[in-house]
């Protein structure tokens, strides 16, 4: 794989939801991102929600991939919070590719959540002044809490949120905290030809609009 590959860099991708946009592609493991297939599941809902001057939230943002999606859409200010100190370097070397979207995008490296030490977005939206009209939430097992620490923007702001959820519990509780909200979330299943590749068994989203 490693000598049919194209060496890892800066590319600009070809198609899909996030045609032109720009991204450091190692091909090892981001070849379905630079060929649009990455969570195509999820384009039409995007395409009804990422419209312009929307703001957001990108809660796990990791490369910066959908980060990047949301601000070509909706030509508005999105926080990136990203935990991890490696991807938050890598996103911020894809965000200064693209220097027409970089200005709207802002970096949070911080673990998000409703435990001590962790990050409400309650919190960091009123503190700051911005109050997301979309979250985007998939930090691989954390997403309860972070619904948890978003009570106050999803009960007066009432945002559109995607969800991944990695196990039916997950599904279940998250499912539970929007619908308190006044939420009908539907669930997204991954598409039966040529799925991604995930190490969890369970594996869906729940779109709430």
């Amino acid at each position: 794989k490693r000598m049919v590959l194209p060496s890892a860099g800066p590319r600009r991708l070809p198609f899909g939801i996030g045609r032109g946009v720009r991204m450091r592609i190692d091909f090892q493991q981001q070849t379905r991102t630079y060929l649009g297939l990455y969570e195509i599941e999820l384009s039409r809902y995007l395409r009804r929600i990422l419209r312009p001057g929307v703001t957001a939230f990108d809660v796990g943002a990791r490369h910066g991939y959908d980060s990047l999606v949301i601000a070509k859409h909706t030509r508005s200010a999105v926080a990136a919070f990203e935990c991890d100190a490696s991807c938050v370097a890598d996103m911020s070397e894809s965000f200064a590719l693209n220097p027409a979207l970089a200005g709207l995008i802002r970096s949070v490296q911080a673990m998000v959540g409703a435990d001590p030490g962790e990050l409400r977005l309650d919190d960091w939206a009123y503190d700051d002044g911005f109050v997301p009209d979309f979250i985007k939430l998939d930090i691989d097992g954390g997403e309860v809490g972070a619904l948890h620490s978003a009570d106050r923007i999803l009960s007066e702001r009432h945002p559109s949120l995607i969800v991944e959820v990695h196990s039916r519990e997950l599904e279940r509780d998250s499912g539970a905290i929007l619908a308190a909200h006044g939420y009908h979330p539907i669930v997204v299943s991954q598409r039966k030809i040529a799925p991604d590749f995930r190490p969890d068994e369970h594996n869906r989203w729940l779109v709430a609009l």
